[in-house]
């Protein structure tokens, strides 16, 4: 039996600010059709597909294998939660969001009301960010749609800052940015007026240490 080899993952370069459009319309439509999409973020490299896109969800899941206690991050395009979704943030999550986004900083909270649970970790929890990725936010606004983000990297293995770094297998489409940072976003769980660092990162929070 002849296993045929997997089709080469396409990719373009990011590029100066003024050939973003091209870029844009040309990611934008490959997650449309669901595809797994490979960007640079602040600090590195993540798999991106549109959170409102089932099957490409479960093509993630695929890609990069999580258990049921391990929500996605949502990337949004305004640093405000959509209205779709039912309920803003709130208190101290709302301040946190106020003062850093858009920003390297995701804030886990308790799931709003009309999320998909298909979104949610089993404990009702979602971790959002509005990026400080100029290219991530005008993606967002093109895409029209909130896009589910994870680090392009195999369970445990190093996140990478550079395209050459990432796992591609199972990846449609990949845009190289160039070496990033290296920095993953801080995050944080919000229960109350109580701030929980789950993992430090390139922003500086104050709150309870993991």
């Amino acid at each position: 039996m002849t296993i045929s080899p997997l089709p080469p993952t396409r990719t373009i370069d990011l590029g100066r600010p003024e050939s973003w459009p091209d870029v844009l319309t040309d990611v934008a439509a490959a997650l449309g059709r669901g595809e797994i999409a490979l960007l640079p973020a602040e600090g590195l490299y993540g798999y991106h597909v549109r959170a409102d896109l089932p099957d490409a969800l479960a093509r993630l899941q695929a890609v990069k294998p999580r258990g049921v206690d391990r929500g996605w991050i949502l990337l949004l395009a305004e640093p405000r939660l959509p209205v779709s979704w039912g309920a803003p943030l709130e208190g101290r999550a709302a301040e946190l969001a106020a003062a850093h986004w858009p920003g390297p900083l995701t804030i886990v909270v308790s799931a709003p009301p009309g999320l998909p649970l298909a979104l949610q970790a089993i404990d009702r929890t979602v971790a959002v960010r509005c990026p400080g990725s100029d290219f991530l936010r005008a993606l967002l606004a093109v895409v029209g749609a909130p896009l589910v983000s994870t680090s392009a990297n195999r369970p445990g293995g190093p996140p990478p800052a550079s395209l050459a770094a990432c796992e591609r297998e199972g990846v449609d489409f990949a845009v190289d940015g160039g070496t990033r940072s290296g920095h993953p976003s801080t995050l944080v769980r919000v229960d109350g007026s109580t701030v929980r660092v789950l993992r430090s990162g390139a922003l500086k929070v104050e709150g309870e240490a993991p």
